[in-house]
């Protein structure tokens, strides 16, 4: 099959389908590392306070509103179109980003403004938000159900290692302890340069992506499937689902817990004397393990059903790992074997929600009931990310991370009251 032809909803040849799936779906695992984990440790390695740390958080927003960037989306021009521009778009700022970094950065690699800094990571956050969509409905839209599910796998394993790429070895080349020569002697601020590879490995894919995705008439797959629906159908038939209430409830808190443990854990490792190194190290352990754990979930919840799986994923998602580091300040083994659990439970129980979302969604606006439910579930992450900053700074790291247990509480009582039946056709 031909990258440039256009082409109908099929299963296309296995080759290549795996290349364009991969090939997308890095480029919008990327976007979220550079944002919510490259960010991060950025922040954190250049001794911003806890509550600048957790400012991050509030990069959620753009995604949080996504039921109102979608329509754009749909309605002006073809989402294959989107899913380049958009990352070829995020390539471009992200090396404005580095360019300005490098100019006016203090020795220390912080920002001299920090009303630009946030500024710039808005507009990147928002492009991220409008790619999301576009490229999860290219995915549903130039594929048929059996080529959706038959590279669900490889999708997020895709999505994973871009994670790992963003999130472990970006951050491994950012230590200060490197040597990288023209870009950066050992001692000095490494991630102006780290950044301009990450804006450099987008804008590839943004290109790659351009020239290797299929050309669907996405006009005549809308038609087929039964035109176009009006409007406010989706947000009608969303709000029509039994339980409604509880199952709204239930998606907005079920990662409070999570979020405000995985936000403030760099900040305490490096409290506890953890640098850079250290961080990169267990990074990549977690995202190793992440990966793993959403395979061995995929294989229990076919084995068993989300019946069987729900609640006991949900329980052990609350059990607090980091305060354990908190009261016993651990050797680097010993925190590594606390975020091995700790990811080895958030990804069971992440997995286990994902499928639990589809199944609330009607198949005649799977695409938006999903983008729905996500923007909820984000709206969740923003808040309890974004002033965990300052409750960390307000109270100690150990009645912080008793307090993780604590949100994790409401998900822990609705999940018992959960419906567990497909949402009609």
């Amino acid at each position: 099959m031909s990258a440039e032809s256009p082409t109908n909803v099929t299963t296309p040849k296995r080759g290549y389908g795996l290349a364009w799936t991969t090939s997308a779906y890095f480029g919008e695992g990327l976007p979220f590392s550079v944002l919510h984990q490259l960010m991060t440790e950025y922040l954190t390695s250049i001794g911003a306070a806890p509550s600048q740390v957790a400012a991050t958080s509030w990069l959620h927003l753009p995604v949080t509103a996504k039921p109102l960037w979608s329509p754009l989306i749909d309605l002006v021009l073809t989402k294959r179109t989107w899913t380049a521009s958009l990352q070829l778009l995020f390539g471009v700022g992200l090396a404005g980003l580095a360019a300005w970094l490098h100019l006016t950065a203090a020795q220390s690699g912080a920002p001299s403004n920090w009303f630009v800094f946030w500024l710039m990571l808005g507009f990147l956050a928002v492009t991220h938000a409008m790619h999301d969509i576009a490229c999860d409905g290219f995915y549903m839209i130039a594929l048929d159900g059996h080529g959706q599910a038959l590279y669900s796998g490889t999708r997020q394993a895709a999505y994973r290692g871009a994670m790992y790429v963003g999130g472990a070895l970006l951050v491994y080349l950012a230590s200060p302890t490197r040597d990288l020569g023209v870009f950066g002697a050992s001692g000095t601020s490494h991630w102006p340069f780290v950044i301009a590879i990450a804006a450099a490995l987008m804008v590839s894919v943004g290109a790659l992506n351009a020239w290797l995705l299929p050309h669907v008439d996405e006009a005549e797959v809308t038609q087929r499937e039964g035109g176009k629906q009006p409007f406010w159908a989706p947000y009608r038939t969303f709000f029509q689902q039994p339980h409604v209430v509880l199952v709204l409830a239930f998606a907005l808190t079920y990662r409070l817990g999570d979020t405000m443990t995985s936000t403030m854990s760099s900040v305490l490792l490096r409290e506890q004397g953890f640098g850079l190194d250290d961080r990169a190290f267990l990074r990549s352990i977690s995202l190793t393990v992440t990966i793993g754990a959403s395979v061995l979930a995929g294989y229990l919840l076919s084995r068993g059903g989300l019946e069987k799986w729900l609640r006991p994923f949900t329980w052990v998602m609350a059990i607090p790992w980091y305060l354990f580091v908190a009261i016993a300040h651990p050797p680097l083994w010993g925190v590594a074997i606390c975020v091995v659990l700790e990811q080895l439970c958030g990804a069971l129980a992440g997995t286990a929600l994902t499928v639990f979302l589809m199944r609330r969604c009607r198949r005649a606006f799977s695409a938006s009931h999903y983008a729905f439910f996500t923007a909820l579930t984000s709206l969740g992450a923003t808040m309890s990310g974004a002033f965990s900053g300052y409750l960390y700074e307000a109270i100690s790291p150990v009645r912080y991370f008793v307090l993780t247990l604590v949100a994790s509480l409401p998900a822990l009582i609705l999940v018992r009251r959960m419906s567990l039946n497909r949402a009609e056709p």
